[in-house]
């Protein structure tokens, strides 16, 4: 007798049918591509706080925006925090495609990061789609050999949802928190074996069509403890895939949901919800998407708003200001330095200061350091 398959409440497909029309009003608003530059990098910020606070780091906002810049520049009490914070936006960063995967390095030759597999080529197709002509989302290639005569790896770079991307994931991660070399780091043979049944699972359950697969991984990445189904050691890089997920199995490229947001807002339903009957925690998931499509859409129409706000206080400009492109670039980088400034806008050190200083003036931004040299200024309305 064949295995009866037991049908989907009622409640789980309303839930699963609102969670549809809610990604699809998001991917409609994420067609302007400055739009969804800027929710994704205030996404990226907000998740990794969020992720953070789940482990029970006790995070400064502020300190973390300074962190970006450098860890050295925050006061030492609050240098582990913001560290750590850090090194979370780095993995989401590389999650979305922002920053390029670590090049590995080995000593006389070169090896190929494994990247085959029937998921790993239907998600490139995705990630190709994604990318389109903005080269935002380009892996650069070319780097230096090493004075010590070891190379860096230079193929192409591993596509999500294989062995190699997770393995580079978990190598941002480990090189913010621990000072090592990320190109000398590798899993053992355990977190591999551990990394690669992790992998098999959410490929058997992204398999299910659209948020049918996407609710059953994220119900596999996003479990908080004590019912965790993974490692220890996985929980961090899982709930930045997670924020990968719907995307995956929905096909919406453009859309990048920051699911630690939601389990930290929600934590003591989500809790209940994991420890009752197993299509409770797919229902309280699929709320959840739903949820976060909404806001996220809702972020993203108050990040134009707050574009349109800080043109309105800092007034009209003559044609060649670069201050327009100053205000463009703080929702990407919320935080920077005067020779930052100089720096991403090819200025003088004379006129970055006055465009830094116009924005002091104007309350867009403000000094989150108290320092004579290499001081930090954030945006306000940026904070995460």
């Amino acid at each position: 007798m064949p295995e009866t398959v037991q049908p989907f409440s009622p409640a789980l497909l309303t839930a699963l049918l609102e969670a549809e029309r809610a990604l699809g009003r998001l991917a409609e608003a994420m067609q302007d591509p400055a739009r969804r530059r800027r929710l994704w990098a205030d996404a990226a910020r907000r998740e990794s706080c969020a992720a953070a606070r789940l482990d029970g780091v006790a995070v400064d906002p502020a300190e973390f925006l300074v962190a970006t810049i450098g860890t050295d520049l925050v006061p030492t009490a609050g240098r582990g925090a913001a560290q750590s914070v850090r090194a979370l936006w780095q993995g989401a960063l590389f999650t979305q495609g922002v920053i390029a995967a670590p090049a590995r390095r080995v000593e006389h030759e070169r090896i190929r990061v494994p990247s085959s597999g029937a998921a790993a080529d239907a998600w490139r197709a995705v990630a190709e789609l994604e990318a389109g002509a903005d080269t935002r989302f380009a892996f650069p290639a070319d780097h230096e050999d090493d004075e010590d005569g070891s190379t860096p790896l230079t193929d192409e770079a591993p596509p999500p949802w294989t062995l190699g991307w997770t393995e580079a994931l978990w190598r941002c991660l480990q090189a913010e928190v621990s000072g090592r070399d990320p190109g000398r780091l590798a899993f053992s043979a355990d977190r591999e074996a551990e990394a690669a049944t992790l992998l098999r699972r959410l490929d058997q359950t992204g398999e299910q069509p659209a948020l049918l697969g996407g609710v059953g991984m994220l119900a596999e990445l996003l479990r908080p403890a004590p019912d965790l189904r993974i490692p220890g050691w996985a929980v961090p890089s899982a709930r930045l895939m997670g924020a990968l997920a719907v995307a995956r199995c929905c096909r919406v490229p453009n859309v990048w949901l920051p699911m630690s947001v939601s389990l930290h807002a929600d934590r003591t339903t989500a809790g209940l919800a994991v420890r009752g009957r197993e299509e409770g925690w797919r229902l309280w998931l699929a709320d959840t998407v739903a949820e976060t499509a909404r806001r996220e859409r809702e972020r993203a129409l108050s990040l134009d708003r707050t574009a349109e706000g800080w043109q309105q206080r800092v007034g009209a400009k003559r044609r060649n200001s670069r201050t327009p492109d100053l205000l463009e670039l703080l929702f990407e980088e919320p935080a920077l330095t005067v020779r930052r400034v100089q720096k991403r806008l090819g200025s003088t050190f004379r006129g970055a200061q006055l465009l830094v200083d116009e924005l002091l003036e104007a309350g867009i931004l403000r000094e989150a350091t108290n320092r004579a040299l290499d001081r930090v200024f954030i945006a306000v309305d940026l904070v995460p």
